[in-house]
């Protein structure tokens, strides 16, 4: 009978102490989570803020190289003085934002990458000095080589170095976030093995271990809030950067057309060309397995490209009025391989590699005729990129319809009819179809 009697109370005390251990474990869970989501808050802090770091330190360098480029070209000194200051100037802010960067990286593979930014960023200032001293001289050409040769190096590599960081930060990111969501799982565990063990503290567990889980879930959601938030303004900062990147290129193409006296309307005239008949022959089903809507607009991208070898033609050459003797026109004719070469050497690691190959090919092979008498390797027909033949066409479109060093502009119609004659010889024949077919929006460009 005492021994009835001394149940209750026994499991009285039982779950008694079954609750305070349960309450007990619970509030160590719940200080180890809040210490856990302090560490996960500082992670994730630091890491975003690398990122954004890394962004700032790329647009700035290619602002400071787009300052350089302006110095070269610019013809008055005191412009020259103007963008030398602001270019010393975002050389201080880009070692400063460098020296932010240093303090905070940690970790030593993060810290080797950093070493290699840190040394290309001083190498590419280098050369960036060499390049204000050789404009200064007058040296025009020796700059340009320096500034999309030696300078887009040092800038490429350390765009690689930054993708790599970041690819290593974003691991970090995902490598603690898991962690976050086990220790959400294993506060979920922990409730229903807390309510499965205490009987009469049920109510009092159950909902300690919920408001745990909520807040904690509630915590992880802000915290994913401002995860996206601070991404989407990485991404708006690539995006500048890359709107910067193109502003360069073909301002680099118009600086280069503009030596043999061509106001830059050539390389937006041909681009818009290409444009149209690219997507012409699309809509016509031309090899479609090739000319797909990527296809198309990396051809578009690359067209400004197409004469970027000229800048290792003399200006002798390139502006003189008269008809280029067998010897100049030979040199003349270099200008394609060399621009295939420049554009592998300058993008580099700045854009995808199918775009690279496809720049290449209009820089190198847009001289190429369809009955193989063109240059630099004499192709014929099909052996001729697609994206090269599209250039050919919209190239010498421009050519004839405007007024050059050596020559008048010729009228429009005697320019179309020399494209349709020229279908099967200069030019693919279905190409040549194509354009003379879209006349009236080729008229709509011209008459811009």
């Amino acid at each position: 009978m005492k021994l009835i009697k001394r149940i209750p109370f026994q499991i009285f005390i039982l779950v008694l102490l079954a609750g305070f251990a349960g309450i007990g474990g619970m509030l160590i869970m719940q200080h180890h989570i809040s210490e856990i989501s302090k560490n996960y808050e500082q992670i994730i802090g630091r890491s975003l803020q690398d990122r954004l770091d890394m962004s700032e330190l790329q647009n700035l360098i290619y602002r400071h190289q787009t300052i350089v480029s302006w110095h070269t070209f610019s013809d008055s000194k005191e412009s020259k003085a103007a963008y030398k200051e602001e270019a010393d100037g975002l050389e201080s802010l880009i070692m400063e934002t460098l020296d932010e960067i240093n303090a905070n990286v940690s970790g030593s593979e993060k810290e080797q990458l950093f070493h290699k930014v840190y040394s290309d960023a001083v190498g590419y200032f280098q050369n960036a000095e060499n390049v204000f001293k050789l404009s200064g001289e007058g040296n025009t050409a020796t700059a340009e080589y320096y500034i999309i040769s030696s300078m887009s190096k040092f800038i490429n590599s350390i765009n690689a170095n930054a993708a790599i960081m970041d690819e290593y930060i974003h691991g970090e990111m995902n490598a603690t976030r898991e962690k976050m969501e086990s220790t959400i799982t294993a506060a979920g565990i922990s409730e229903i093995v807390c309510s499965m063990a205490i009987v009469i503290v049920m109510a009092v567990c159950l909902i300690l271990c919920v408001r745990i889980t909520s807040n904690l879930e509630n915590y992880k959601n802000r915290l994913e809030i401002d995860n996206e938030k601070k991404t989407r303004e990485i991404m708006e900062r690539n995006r500048k950067m890359l709107a910067i990147q193109e502003s360069t290129i073909i301002g680099m193409a118009n600086l280069i057309e503009s030596r043999d006296h061509d106001t830059g309307e050539h390389v937006k005239r041909t681009s818009v060309y290409v444009e149209l008949l690219a997507k012409a022959a699309q809509r016509d089903g031309y090899l479609p397995e090739i000319l797909n809507d990527r296809y198309v607009e990396l051809t578009v991208k690359a067209a400004p490209l197409h004469d970027i070898g000229k800048i290792t033609v003399s200006d002798s050459i390139l502006q003189k009025p008269g008809k280029l003797t067998e010897e100049e026109f030979e040199r003349m004719k270099t200008h394609t391989t060399a621009g295939g070469r420049i554009v592998g050497e300058v993008l580099g690691n700045i854009e995808d590699r199918e775009y690279i190959e496809i720049a290449s090919r209009v820089a190198a092979a847009h001289h190429e005729k369809w009955n193989g008498s063109g240059y630099p390797l004499g192709l014929r027909g099909d052996e001729i990129p697609l994206c090269a033949r599209i250039m050919a066409v919209a190239d010498v479109f421009d050519a004839l319809v405007s007024k050059r060093c050596y020559k008048e502009q010729m009228p429009v119609d005697k320019a179309f009819d020399i494209i349709k004659e020229s279908g099967g010889t200069h030019f693919d024949p279905e190409l040549a179809r194509l354009f003379v077919s879209i006349r009236s929006d080729i008229e709509k460009v011209l008459d811009e």
